[in-house]
């Protein structure tokens, strides 16, 4: 509990958040009920509380925000179809391979293909300049109002007993996998045994020993508590994983004009604050891990190599296999990357 406790001292003392007061919700015409499992006390978190204020400030008090966090509201894919309902819930932030499998939107779980990306630098470029608007259409068809990227962060595999710092160490373990069939089928090429579960069964799974490892970022590993039952935290950062905040298209359409350009302003502004407050904490993070006697294992550039000859090319064949219509947009971002690298 001291260690959380600290964990969300740290978070919080750096988070981006915008102190102004919560005007009156009197004049409240509209209620925007904004689901997460980001947990409290985290940079996501804030960064909601602070659009919070932001929104119902500007509006004047006409829009009154109430913000569920930690999966109050049910599981990611839960949560995600009620936003599309845009009954229960009117808005939500969620990672973008969630989204894609809850809605049908493929081109959001291509972005969570293993090493696609070889760093921040790349993910930003791909997803501002080549993905956004393409992500924005799509979503539209799904009555989906998207509104901006956030972030999660590097994925690396997290287990209890041993490292994995090879794709042969890895199949020791049974590891929870993230409900996408991206994420299960890198498992499956990793040839390791991988259970699908939502956010809210893993830390009991993991504390049973009906899985033992998971992969997730520094951030919500410990935000989670998942990173208290496992021993080791292997640094393979094979997935980025961004997050997608957006709207039920049918509750905005509903807003007055002003209403919809507030909701709808500030976009790219909020992805840097997004990303910014996440990747300031790494270092940090990872020195918390070690006070709790974790072993943070560093992988060479060979080790690394091998999970990504594991995983990479069957894991995107078998993406666009299912995918064909997404051959072109894949096309686009593998040769925006090669430009970039190029430089």
């Amino acid at each position: 509990m001291r260690i959380r406790t600290a964990v969300f001292a740290l978070l919080a003392s750096s988070a981006l958040f915008f102190a102004s007061e919560k005007p009156i919700r009197a004049n409240a015409q509209y209620t925007l009920n904004f689901g997460t499992v980001a947990p409290e006390g985290t940079p996501w978190a804030d960064q909601l509380r602070a659009i919070e204020k932001r929104l119902e400030k500007e509006s004047q008090g006409r829009i009154n925000v109430k913000i569920f966090l930690g999966g109050a509201m049910g599981s990611e894919i839960e949560m995600i179809q009620d936003v599309q309902r845009g009954q229960r819930l009117q808005g939500g932030g969620f990672s973008t391979g969630a989204v894609g499998e809850a809605l049908g939107v493929p081109v959001l779980s291509m972005i969570e293909l293993p090493f696609l990306f070889r760093n921040t630098k790349e993910a930003d470029v791909i997803l501002d300049e080549v993905l956004y608007e393409p992500t924005k259409k799509q979503l539209g068809k799904k009555n989906i109002a998207f509104y901006s990227w956030s972030e999660n962060g590097w994925r690396s595999f997290a287990t209890k007993g041993g490292p994995a710092t090879s794709p042969e160490q890895l199949r020791q373990y049974k590891m929870r996998s993230q409900e996408s069939p991206v994420h299960l089928d890198m498992y499956k090429a990793l040839g390791v045994q991988a259970i699908a579960k939502p956010v809210s069964e893993v830390l009991p799974a993991l504390n049973t020993g009906i899985v033992t490892g998971f992969d997730n970022t520094p951030l919500f590993s410990l935000a989670a508590s998942w990173i208290t039952p496992v021993t080791h935290y292997t640094l393979t950062k094979h997935i980025y994983q961004p997050a997608a905040v957006f709207y039920s298209k049918s509750f905005v359409d509903k807003l007055p004009p002003d209403l919809q350009r507030l909701l709808m302003s500030n976009h790219k502004e909020e992805a840097i604050k997004g990303r910014q407050g996440v990747r300031s904490q790494e270092a940090s993070l990872l020195q918390i891990m070690k006070g709790m006697n974790k072993t943070i294992v560093e992988l060479t550039p060979e080790q690394r190599k091998a999970f990504r000859k594991a995983v990479r090319r069957k894991t995107h064949a078998a993406f666009l296999s299912k995918n064909p219509k997404l051959q072109g947009t894949y096309r686009s971002v593998t040769q925006r990357l090669k430009q970039l690298r190029q430089k």
